[in-house]
């Protein structure tokens, strides 16, 4: 149900933007605009052990620089691609020296992105790293933007009273945070339109931040003062300013380089839409080893403007790296118990356009280049950078105008109870769910990565709300078969970092969220950690502040880091997941696989998920391979009822506009008992009666008219709505023929009497009223589940058979007869 205010605003949005742009709006991949530079690099015999990004090296061996001229006002765009080895490659002011874009990434694959200014001179650096081959292609485009005038982003705090008004909230599309409350929730504001779209559907709200864009300038201009004041912060990596998508691939690179025993890269399967690989490292003792260790996963940047998730995850690598080196005994035995995969961008396109607009949002550049980040979505960008047409293809710089911002929210994206509450089937809303559960690459990434790795705890960070939230996202999930575990270590890395722990959905209802899909499917716990108390990435010194726990809300905890500490012990704790031990023949491949569907909650849209790992058995014939349980949390538990009778037949009401009730007033939050009819009803109970639910449906005959809803409790029984507080459901679309709101248990109680309010928004038509009753889900009995093992000699299959375990229980297995010839002693 979408409300009429929205619908209008997408129309006049998309209308303006096909209009203003429509090249940029549609604008296929790969074509990037004037092709400004296309060659070869040839005659580059040696490497250079520098970052390419840092400065410009000059004529030095293994560097390669063109020298050219931007035409216009826009995105320069500059590519390696068909190379051998290690490249990086870096664009320059000619002029200053500054860095204006750069690619850092494993192998000679670099997309580096920046905005640049009509008659800018640019110097493009490629640097061969060790091990670099044959000459890549180079080659530069340029994308003109038109810098048109576009409205101011803010922040307000939007008055929602009850889960029903939060529903409607969520209908209308805009950009919600993660920060709320009780009865209220902040959003950004992308202008004029935005805010009365909030003002048509009733809603209240207050300006937190009323020029975003002036907000960030003086956060940069603070991260300046920081940076010249302090030698170094107090994170494991020094680091006194906010990475660039640039930083984190060096960052990867050098500690895989200079730690080779512990630190391995790794690239995810799928390129970006604009051709970006996502990247990651795997970190523990003997770390290129088949060893059967449990696997903590760190992420970051699935919201492009969270730049805080991203420098968390990424200092936690060098936590542990530094901490080893160091002979920390805690890292050491972490590092020694655990497998750590770090990925700290998972969604590189829309984070390079956020980070490279805040360099310009902090007024670090001419004024014509600072109205950039007016003229795309750039830096409060939240999604990735899909087409809006759903094609199979992208661009960050499609234009945005208020809330529609092209792309799809990788949080929404996942199989999980895909497609419902708390994720929109618009294109252009900030909650886009995707044409279809994981159609993202960026999605797609985390489920490869997850599904072939024995996941037992992860932690996608987000910004801000300072909340530890689980699962599930949706109320309408209840309580996970493992509340008491989950909860239980979400209070305590809460206690570190002086966040709330609670459910997701006690946020607001959410779906297509990493953790609802990764716990559901694989059984291991993940949480979101939403950082800080405000701002999408604060002053560098704050976020800081939140790694290290100086901050007031943390009060005597660690902050982050030691939240995190709990986080990776947590996985390295065998009652916390399943454990296989036993022998096999040195140098077998155990294999443990499950297949099965994962529902989405749209009805015959469903993923087929495949779990597969694999074990080489070391060279004592001794394993031990720690793995999650074999039956998935959605069966582990009973769904659903039987039904012990039948639901009632429907009950019908009906109403008409009038002078002295239900007369016209525009105002869907009126307590002015002239603009509405009650409408009394109790929900049977009795004998072979049986009602789980009960929608309550108007309908008149033409969408002139504008009625809307809200149900109550009728608790003094006198049949009126006024004064009632217990709304239990409401409904207020605008633009349609009817409403219709659903409630069930445990806000339905059989024998009670509730009151439906139907207010006259702007109807001269009557309308014909039902309430129709269902029953009980229909009963699910708890599964249990098994893993296939296979035992396999020389590529072969030699033995399979079904393991069956829980969580918390170790099983002991003697495959010594895995062997190629048949069944040996």
């Amino acid at each position: 149900m979408i409300h009429a205010s929205l619908r209008r605003s997408l129309g006049t949005a998309v209308a303006a933007v096909a209009a203003a742009a429509s090249t940029l709006l549609l604008m296929p991949v790969p074509a990037r605009g004037a092709t400004l530079l296309s060659a070869p690099l040839n005659g580059v015999q040696e490497s250079v052990d520098r970052t390419c990004a840092a400065k410009p090296l000059g004529d030095v061996a293994g560097v390669v620089t063109r020298e050219l001229t931007a035409p216009s006002l826009g995105m320069v765009d500059a590519r390696l691609s068909g190379g051998d080895g290690d490249w990086d490659l870096a664009v320059f002011d000619a002029a200053t020296g500054d860095v204006v874009a750069g690619s850092s990434h494993a192998g000679s694959l670099e997309v580096a992105s920046g905005f640049v200014t009509a008659g800018q001179a640019l110097l493009v650096q490629a640097c061969a790293r060790e091990g670099a081959g044959g000459a890549p292609k180079l080659s530069v485009d340029l994308t003109a933007i038109d810098a048109a005038d576009t409205a101011t982003p803010s922040l307000v705090r939007v008055i929602v009273p009850d889960d029903a008004r939060m529903g409607q909230l969520q209908e209308l599309g805009l950009d919600l945070t993660e920060h709320g409350g009780p009865n209220f929730v902040e959003a950004v504001l992308h202008g004029a339109d935005d805010a009365a779209t909030l003002k048509r559907a009733g809603f209240r709200y207050t300006v937190e931040v009323a020029d975003l864009g002036a907000q960030s300038a003086r956060h940069r201009e603070q991260d300046r003062a920081y940076a010249a004041a302090v030698e170094s912060s107090g994170l494991p990596s020094g680091r006194t300013t906010y990475r660039r998508l640039f930083d984190y691939g060096e960052d990867m690179k050098r500690l895989a380089e200079e730690h080779p025993d512990l630190v391995r890269q790794v690239t995810l399967p799928n390129l970006t839409y604009e051709g970006r690989p996502v990247e990651g490292i795997v970190i523990s003792e003997d770390v290129s080893a088949s060893d059967g260790k449990p696997v903590f996963l760190q992420m970051g940047a699935h919201h492009a403007r969270e730049w805080p998730s991203a420098e968390h995850a990424m200092e936690w690598a060098f936590e542990l790296v530094e901490g080893y080196e160091a002979g920390d005994q805690r890292v050491t035995d972490l590092m020694g118990a655990t497998r750590t995969v770090v990925v700290p961008v998972v969604n590189p396109d829309g984070f390079n356009t956020s980070r490279e607009a805040g360099v310009l949002g902090g007024r670090e550049g001419p004024e014509e280049l600072v109205n950039i980040v007016a003229a795309v979505p750039g830096e409060y960008r939240r999604k990735n950078c899909r087409l809006v047409n759903d094609a199979e293809g992208g661009s960050c710089l499609q234009p945005s105008i208020g809330l529609m911002e092209p792309g799809v929210d990788p949080n929404r994206n996942y199989p999980g109870f895909w497609g419902g509450p708390g994720a929109s089937d618009l294109p252009l809303a900030a909650d886009y769910r995707g044409p279809g559960p994981s159609s993202e690459p960026e999605v797609r990434n985390v489920r490869d990565l997850i599904s072939e790795r024995h996941v037992t705890t992860l932690i996608t960070n987000h910004t801000f709300s300072n909340l530890v939230l689980r699962p599930p996202g949706v109320q309408s999930q209840g309580a996970t078969p493992d509340e008491e575990i989950y909860k239980a270590l979400g209070d305590a890395m809460a206690a570190e970092n002086g966040y709330v722990s609670q459910h997701g959905f006690e946020l607001y209802d959410t779906t297509g969220t990493t953790e609802d899909w990764s716990y559901y499917a694989t059984g291991g716990l993940g949480y979101t950690f939403e950082i800080g108390p405000s701002h999408f990435h604060p002053p560098y010194e704050d976020m800081v502040a939140e790694y290290e726990g100086d901050t007031e809300a943390a009060g005597e905890g660690g902050g982050n880091r030691a939240a995190y500490f709990l986080a990776q012990e947590a996985a390295a704790d065998p009652s916390r997941h399943s454990v296989l031990t036993g022998r096999a023949p040195a140098g077998a491949t155990l294999r443990l696989t499950k297949a099965f569907t994962t529902p989405s909650s749209q009805e015959g849209v469903s993923v087929q998920d495949t779990l597969e790992t694999t074990l080489e058995v070391p060279g004592e014939g001794i394993f031990e391979w720690h793995i999650n349980p074999s039956t998935r949390p959605l069966v582990a538990q009973e769904r659903g009822r039987e039904a012990t009778g039948a639901p009632s037949p429907p009950q019908s009401f009906s109403g008409a506009p009038g002078l002295d009730e239900a007369r016209p007033c525009a105002d869907y939050e009126t307590e002015d008992s002239a603009c509405w009819r009650d409408h009394a009803f109790t929900v049977p109970d009795g004998d072979g009666v049986d009602n789980a639910s009960a929608a309550v449906r108007i309908a008149w005959l033409t969408p002139v008219s504008d009625w809307d809803m809200k149900v109550f409790v009728d608790s003094d029984g006198d049949g009126s709505s006024a004064g009632e507080t217990r709304l239990v459901a409401s409904s207020a679309q605008g633009t349609t023929a009817s409403e219709e709101a659903t409630f069930a248990d445990p806000l339905l109680q059989p024998g009670q009497q509730y009151v439906a309010r139907v207010i006259n928004f702007a109807a001269i038509e009557p309308y014909e009223g039902t309430v129709t009753f269902a029953g009980p889900e229909p009963f699910q009995p708890a599964q249990t589940e098994a893993w296939t093992l296979t035992c396999e000699r020389g590529g072969k299959v030699v033995s399979t058979q079904q393991v069956v375990i829980g969580r918390g229980e170790t099983q002991r297995l003697d495959l010594r007869r895995c062997h190629p010839g048949g069944p040996q002693e």
